[in-house]
């Protein structure tokens, strides 16, 4: 339930926080039933149905419920807490009013039992089990006491009989809706972990659809997708992308000589240092073996260029390769703009050409085409 306001005075009210706000909403819904509770005894004060002095000390008693706990969330103070929602002290304080209530007004006992009845639900939003039942236990040792006490001290007014017959009820009645409460406690904690299982899955199965095991970079299928949408974007926008195609010079040799498992290593690392001298805005994409695919959106061939002459900075220095300097490659790369209204394939197939010259003209360089 929230509370529909101006803007401004949300914000005045409620802070900025989306969960603070949440909690806030729901304890200026119980202040304001405090509220109709201290107005409810103030009226049965004036017209008789309690005495007045007791009624007016009640009144005060629910002070804390109408403000205090709302000022502790307001100023941040609950953050400390567990619970930030405070949830099992504002019931065992509703209990506790309710219990006074039941002292100062007899004609309306029955009607606060249902109420305390109704706080025991509550539990059902965060407390757990466990604390939910044992509320319900507390609510019936407070009642009981509070009935045996008044039905003891006056019984010409708190009617044993009645008492008892109220101390049955509660002891019944109360103890089963905290149980129920609690195991509404427990279907919402397990659809939070079975929501929150399903997310991690369904993050797992986009991962697995999207990115190559080994490198962690985009997939083939991945990357086709996001070629042609940034294709796309760019006919609207006028600014045209180029695609590079860059393939690790004499791989089968590393194979051949150290084995597949140092070929993998080459491949994290090289697809590394490639997404680190990439900008923010390019794609890098693992095409298959020991080739990868390069998006620059937007971007000019000679400006392109420049991102792999980084890299192949970057890939002579020995500290890129740490303890495994013994595994050093250098690249061969074939790059183009993509032209309007020009298929994917025709771009790549220019691209591919480009990668070619570069291999038979040497290996370890960038041919434009």
């Amino acid at each position: 339930m929230q509370i529909a306001l101006h803007p401004f005075a949300e914000h005045w009210l409620f802070g900025s926080d989306p969960k603070q706000r949440i909690r806030m909403h729901r304890t200026l819904v119980a202040s304001g039933v405090y509220l109709l509770a201290a107005l409810g005894q103030w009226w049965a004060g004036e017209i008789g149905l309690a005495d007045p002095a007791m009624a007016h000390g009640l009144i005060l008693c629910l002070a804390p419920g109408l403000f205090g706990f709302y000022l502790v969330m307001r100023s941040g103070l609950n953050l400390r807490f567990a619970d930030p929602a405070l949830t099992l002290p504002q019931m065992v304080f509703a209990i506790a009013a309710m219990a006074a209530a039941y002292v100062i007004n007899p004609p309306l006992r029955g009607m606060l039992l249902m109420i305390v009845a109704l706080v025991l639900m509550f539990g059902a939003f965060t407390l757990r089990p466990k604390a939910s039942r044992s509320l319900g236990l507390f609510a019936v040792i407070v009642l009981g006491l509070v009935m045996l006490t008044m039905a003891t001290h006056a019984p010409a007014v708190f009617d044993p009989t009645i008492e008892r017959i109220h101390f049955i009820f509660a002891a019944v009645v109360l103890p089963v809706i905290s149980m129920l409460a609690g195991d509404l406690s427990t279907m919402r904690t397990r659809l939070k972990l079975q929501k929150a299982e399903l997310r991690d899955a369904l993050a797992r199965i986009h991962k697995l659809a999207t990115r190559d095991d080994l490198t962690g970079l985009l997939n083939r299928r991945h990357m086709e997708e996001l070629s042609q949408l940034e294709h796309r974007r760019s006919l609207r926008s006028g600014g045209l992308p180029c695609l590079c195609l860059v393939d690790i010079d004499h791989f089968k040799r590393v194979n051949d000589q150290h084995g597949h498992a140092a070929g993998d290593e080459v491949l994290r690392l090289f697809a590394r240092h490639a997404a680190a001298s990439m900008r923010e805005t390019d794609v890098l994409a693992r095409w298959g073996g020991e080739e990868f695919l390069v998006l620059l959106p937007d971007t000019k061939p000679h400006e392109a260029s420049m991102g792999f002459e980084r890299l192949r900075r970057l890939l002579s220095r020995e500290q890129a390769w740490g303890e495994r300097l013994h595994l050093r490659v250098t690249f061969s790369a074939g790059l183009t703009a993509w032209r309007p209204r020009e298929s994917m394939r025709d771009a790549l197939a220019r691209a591919d050409a480009a990668l070619y010259e570069a291999k038979a003209t040497g290996r370890d360089r960038l041919v434009e085409r």
